[in-house]
């Protein structure tokens, strides 16, 4: 064949038609793609149950730990209740032995007291024998302004026979800007004109007084006169205390 002067030419080549094969390389490549997805569907599957498993396990082993805290915790409350329930038991028992040991110190040291008053009335060995005022001492009691007294006289003798006499017993203070002297009689109601004693040993002279309004005690004088030719006038003062004189 002659060629055509100014045209550009093709080569032609001729190819089998074989509509099935192509039909065959589609229905490889989906079922290639269907099992990969598959694989893939199936892998992950499996992961994720393996992966919740043991989520699953942690779960029960932190649940074992917080029951095991939470018991913990209330056995340590139980010991901390006990622990402070005890130290209260123990500073209670403490106070209480403190106190008993207080009380029975001051026991003591009274009945110390009475053995060595009584040792110096019935075993004299002092050179200031005869009557003795010995003490005074005062107390509060329920009402205001008023208190108990307590006087105390004594006779240091080697031979012990009666003494007798009367006292005097004036509280000196101030009332106002001025010093007064109030006789006991006029302070406790109960007494008379004069307080008498009489004994061999020793003797108390107690009572309630009532102080007036306004007037601030300072000082007791008590005058102690016993009867004799050879009985001598005695004077001592106390000062204003309670609980003590």
């Amino acid at each position: 064949m002659a060629a055509v002067k100014g045209s550009k030419q093709y080569e032609m080549m001729v190819v089998p038609h074989r509509p099935l094969y192509k039909v065959a390389v589609f229905t490889l490549f989906m079922l290639f793609m269907a099992t990969f997805s598959f694989l893939t569907h199936e892998f992950g599957k499996q992961q994720g149950l393996a992966h919740e498993a043991v989520l699953v396990r942690e779960k029960d082993v932190l649940q074992r730990q917080i029951a095991e805290m939470r018991s913990d915790n209330a056995v340590m409350r139980s010991e901390i209740a006990n622990l402070r329930l005890g130290g209260q038991v123990d500073s209670r028992a403490t106070e209480e032995v403190r106190g008993t040991i207080e009380e029975l110190q001051s026991q003591v040291a009274q009945l110390n007291e009475e053995i060595t008053f009584y040792k110096g009335v019935m075993l004299p060995n002092v050179e200031d024998q005869g009557l003795r005022i010995e003490r005074l001492n005062m107390e509060e009691s329920s009402a205001p302004d008023r208190f108990r007294y307590s006087l105390l006289l004594t006779q240091v003798v080697d031979k012990h026979e009666y003494v007798q006499g009367d006292v005097e017993i004036n509280l000196v203070g101030v009332e106002g800007q001025a010093s007064k002297a109030i006789p006991l009689r006029e302070l406790d109601k109960s007494r008379g004109e004069s307080i008498l004693f009489r004994f061999k040993y020793f003797q108390n002279i107690d009572g309630e007084l009532t102080l007036p309004k306004g007037f601030e005690p300072r000082e007791f004088m008590v005058v102690a006169v016993p009867s004799g030719r050879k009985a001598q006038r005695l004077e001592r003062k106390f000062v204003w205390q309670l609980n003590g004189g």
